[in-house]
């Protein structure tokens, strides 16, 4: 393979016999590296070397204007906007978000040479048309965003005529001046030779200073096509070229230089489909340390992440065989742990509310390993405070409070959290003071990458402090984040490595005019390769179309030339994509993709398929526990101590669940309950009727002592939900909603009651008891214990009745049955298996009648334990009588035996 560079390097060098008043001119910082590689391949002795510049610096050169940074440009260009002509002005944080976007505007305008007094003019009248031929007239939106759009003419002007003032600009600027100066650049450089290396897509700025010196000196350029893309009139990797060869005075009647035939060279392409991102990063380490086995040349390796952010995976899949690696794209300093850490602490100090910390933020800093590093230094500093807030139910808490959930005084915890609403100043100051802090602890376990992480965070913040002392709208933490953030993704981590050597990691553009033989690309798929039609700008397509600027076809041309160029030359080339792409991993696999396997040139190079994990999918198991003499003593402890209903019900429903709630005593994870939850909100309720019930122990219900009852439980349920739930404010939020939702529920359980009595004679005997029976099983020699407590005993016409309150969902048939094998064979019989519990230990000789109060949904009445009959007409049985107890008590011997059984294991139900 012969290399690109390579050839114009031996090129010139053929023409001009030396390189000493040669300007080289190519696409990227990247490219002047390798063109520098081979300058000193050729070479045999020390010669003057030529000026070899990137186009962003030769621009720059010419211009003589500095290169000013995005977050600078920001504020300048919001102090012109705060003198513009209208009335209503956003603040800066509202700028920001629509102010980059007029910024890259104005730089593709200048980029452009487009006559932006006439552009401003055509876009301001457009939105008139646009607005016009409304029955009602213009709305007060439409009219203010015309308004809007007339001052852009007046914000480029003064921003231009401010920032060439101060010799400070933007890229488009910068371009615009090359483009005014480039006659006086050409006069003051008359001895030099320009050799322009590698360019395809070139805005109007640079394709007039490169004709203007192409024609004016003995200058050259070359193009890096191959001819099966140039001839092809339909292909899209020649477009730009083509264009400048039709356009060019300089290029009529001239051969393209630069132009090889190598594309359709012997060549394997390969096209992985892989699902999902981190397993491409992982078929990717793998496919690397096979060619770094049969590589014995060690010929570098490209590399090319068409997605970025695909940057960390990457990383930690890249196999030991790699020795030299270099990574030209740099880590983001966003992805990094420190800036993770930074941003949840500047998030939580925004999100503070009446000086009071939401319970979600200070979880998110306890939890941060970065906070766990500066505050356990004695003990589980952090995890002691979380689970008091869980413990406690608190969901906001002031300074004051969250101080006295500490054990100790602690001088980092009072730096994390301060006493009061930090502004911009005092957030940077305490921010500046933690990275001191961890830059102690970090020089200590030499952690190398945090601490260049600490060291570009130090930057930035004096960097913020400058601007906050110049900007005083800068003072509100909103608005700091708004600057933090952008100055934050200006920033990487360099990584230092081999520059030509090795693995080569680095995206789609840095890899212009540079030509390997191994060439890995990934996640090769659409709205990444091409990267769709995103169109962030004042400006329309159709005005753009007008005026000739670049659209999202132009762009799609440029990542056509970008991705076929790298194949030209090589010999092993390996595609993957994502096969199960989503909005934030790209589009079904790229067009790209498509033309290769389509194109009847290439059919005997391309390999199509998809990657598939060899090990097949674990099938789910049921879990079985056997029964251990260990585990039988603890369901011996457990049968004593009394088994409940509700245990009973689990393990009908799951064995195996049974066993981790119950023996094993696993419970959920504890939570904050920022809204009620269920459990909660039936507890509550409970309280609340044994509150008001209980002085009417004893006494046949009246209308009279209800209607007194009602005027209490305003005060009962606030008192209760207070108790229960959380002793903070809830006058407002979901919270007070639930509030009198549970309200409205004791009212109509007192209403219902009131109704009741009309009809009936009622009597409460008792409420909330709890109540133990000795269960009668010879076979076991330890005692069983049935336990559980009764919502409420009552009388109704004489007759002894239990009811159980019910926030939950409750039918009929789950408390009416044919038969008792029903009541441990079918789990959705539980509700009438516990009916006929708390009947057993009531200890009742007469017959009783057990039933549920559905508290939610009162217009099913009572809902009765039954015994249905089997014959037609089906008849229903209410009362419970020693025959249906004993039927009963049969039912649930068997049940307990075999959860004592040894030989019985726990086994898991699969819903």
């Amino acid at each position: 393979m012969s290399a690109f560079l390579k050839y114009v390097v031996q090129n010139t060098y053929n023409k001009y016999g030396s390189f000493e008043n040669l300007v080289f001119v190519v696409p990227s910082v990247r490219s002047s590296t390798y063109l520098k590689a081979h300058i000193a391949e050729l070479i045999e002795s020390p010669i003057f070397s030529p000026t070899i510049l990137s186009i962003e610096h030769f621009i720059q050169e010419i211009s003589q204007l500095n290169k000013t940074s995005n977050t600078e440009l920001l504020f300048r260009l919001y102090s012109i906007y705060l003198n513009s002509e209208l009335k209503e002005k956003d603040d800066f944080f509202s700028f920001t978000r629509w102010g980059q976007t007029l910024l890259s505007d104005f730089d593709e305008l200048d980029r452009y040479l487009i006559d932006t007094k006439s552009i401003f003019d055509y876009l301001t009248a457009l939105n008139k048309l646009n607005a016009w031929g409304g029955k009602d007239g213009l709305t007060t939106m439409v009219t203010d965003y015309v308004k809007f759009t007339q001052t852009f003419k007046y914000l480029y002007d003064e921003f231009t005529s401010h920032l060439l003032s101060t010799k400070d600009s933007y890229q488009g600027l910068r371009y615009k001046l090359a483009y005014s100066k480039i006659h006086s650049y050409i006069s003051q450089t008359s001895k030099k030779s320009h050799v322009f290396v590698g360019f395809n897509a070139l805005n109007k700025s640079e394709e007039y200073i490169v004709q203007k010196i192409l024609a004016t000196s003995t200058s050259e350029i070359y193009w890096d096509i191959d001819s099966y893309f140039l001839n092809d009139p339909l292909h899209d990797a020649s477009y730009f070229i083509k264009r400048h060869k039709k356009n060019w005075p300089y290029l009529s009647g001239k051969k393209l230089q630069g132009v090889q035939s190598n594309f359709l060279e012997n060549k394997n392409i390969e096209i992985i489909g892989i699902p999902k991102n981190i397993s491409q990063a992982k078929y990717i380490g793998s496919l690397i340390s096979n060619i770094y086995s049969s590589n014995t040349q060690n010929k570098p390796i490209a590399l090319v992440l068409a997605d970025e952010t695909l940057l960390p995976a990457i990383l930690n899949s890249i196999p030991e065989e790699v020795k030299e690696i270099n990574i030209t794209m740099g880590y983001p300093l966003s992805d990094t742990s420190i800036s993770n850490f930074f941003t949840v602490l500047i998030d939580s100090y925004i999100n503070i509310i009446n000086n009071k910390w939401y319970y979600k933020d200070i979880l998110r800093i306890l939890s941060n390993p970065i906070a766990v590093n500066l505050l356990n230094k004695e003990s589980d500093f952090t995890a002691n405070i979380i689970n008091k807030i869980l413990k406690n139910n608190y969901t906001y808490l002031t300074p004051e409070e969250l101080r006295l959930l500490t054990d100790y005084d602690n001088d980092n915890f009072n730096l994390i959290f301060p006493i009061h609403k930090l502004n911009s100043k005092e957030f940077i100051t305490r921010s500046q003071q933690i990275i001191t802090l961890l830059q102690t602890s970090y020089n200590q376990t030499h952690q190398l990458i945090e601490l260049e992480s600490l060291q570009l965070y130090h930057n930035l913040f004096n960097q913020l402090n400058k601007y906050v002392a110049e900007q005083e709208y800068l003072n509100e933490l909103k608005t700091l984040k708004s600057i933090l953030l952008e100055l934050i993704a200006e920033e990487q981590l360099n990584f230092q490595g081999s520059t030509t050597d090795g693995l080569q990691i680095m995206g789609m553009l840095e890899s212009r005019t540079l030509d390997f033989e191994t060439v890995i690309m990934s996640s090769v798929n659409e709205d990444i390769l091409p990267a769709g039609k995103s169109n962030n700008s004042f400006i329309p397509f159709d005005v753009k179309k007008e005026y000739n600027m670049p659209t999202f076809k132009d762009k799609d041309a440029v990542y056509t030339y970008h991705f076929y160029r790298l194949l030209q030359r090589a010999k092993d080339v390996y595609l993957t994509y994502n096969t199960e792409p989503d909005v934030l991993e790209g589009g079904e696999k790229s067009r790209f993709i498509h033309q290769l396997l389509t194109d009847a040139n290439l059919k005997n190079f391309v390999k199509h398929k998809i990657a598939v994990q060899n090990s097949m999918p674990n099938p789910i198991e049921e879990k079985t526990i056997e029964k251990t003499p260990k585990l039988i003593d603890e369901i011996k402890v457990i049968c004593s101590f009394g088994l409940s209903p509700t245990s009973l019900t689990n393990y009908i429903k799951n064995p195996y669940g049974f066993y981790k709630k119950h023996i094993l005593k696993i419970r959920e994870q504890q939570q904050v309950e920022e809204t009620i939850a269920h459990n909660t909100f039936g507890t509550i309720i409970h309280d609340v009727l044994e509150a008001l019930y209980t002085p009417l122990i004893g006494q046949y219900l009246n209308k009279t002592i209800l209607e007194q009852t009602k005027t209490k439980i305003n005060s009962t349920v606030q008192e209760h939900f207070k108790r229960t739930y959380s002793d903070r404010n809830v006058d407002k939020g979901q919270n007070f909603i639930v509030l009198k939702v549970i309200t409205k529920y004791i009212e109509s359980v007192i209403q219902f009651e009131i109704n009741q009595i009309e009809k009936h004679q009622i009597k409460i005997l008792s409420l909330e008891q709890e109540l133990k029976v000795i269960l009668d099983i010879p076979e076991l020699d330890y005692p069983v214990n049935l336990k559980g407590k009764l919502d409420r005993i009552d009388e109704i016409d004489g007759q002894l009745r239990i009811l159980d309150y019910k926030t939950g969902k409750v039918t009929k048939s789950e408390v009416e049955i044919f038969s008792f094998d029903e009541l441990t064979s079918d789990d959705k019989k539980a509700k009438a298996f516990q009916l006929l519990c708390y009947s057993l230990l009531s200890q009742n000789s007469k017959p009783i009648v057990s039933g549920i109060l559905p508290v939610k949904n009162l217009n099913l009445g009572i809902l009765s334990f039954a015994k249905k009959s089997n014959s037609k007409p089906i008849t229903k049985d209410h009362l419970i009588t020693d025959v249906v107890l004993n039927e009963f008590k049969s039912e649930l011997k068997r049940l307990i035996l075999e959860i004592a059984d040894p030989k019985t294991p726990f086994k898991e139900v699969l819903l």
